[in-house]
């Protein structure tokens, strides 16, 4: 069993401006999830992050087909652990 608090993953947001400028975040998630949540965790950090520094266009790139399938509407998601994080991103964006 993992101590409760300890760091178990980390997940990685990179945002690069159209001059180049390069920003390099990272955050801990203290609870096991699977990729595709923990993927869902990482779209919605960057979603909230933009929103509070105030971009305008963004441009988002994956590396989980599933994901990236789900938020352009071309896969249905089914499974029911996913759904909330799916709505939070329609809700957010």
């Amino acid at each position: 069993m993992i101590p409760e608090g300890n760091t178990i993953a980390g997940i990685g947001v990179v945002f690069i401006s159209p001059y180049n400028y390069v920003i390099l975040l990272a955050f801990s998630l203290t609870e096991l999830f699977s990729n595709n949540v923990s993927e869902y965790n990482t779209l919605l950090i960057e979603i909230q992050l933009v929103e509070e520094i105030g971009v305008k266009n963004l441009k988002v790139y994956g590396d989980l087909k599933l994901i990236v399938n789900h938020v352009h509407e071309e896969y249905e998601v089914r499974h029911e652990d996913l759904v909330p994080y799916h709505n939070s991103t329609i809700i957010m964006a």
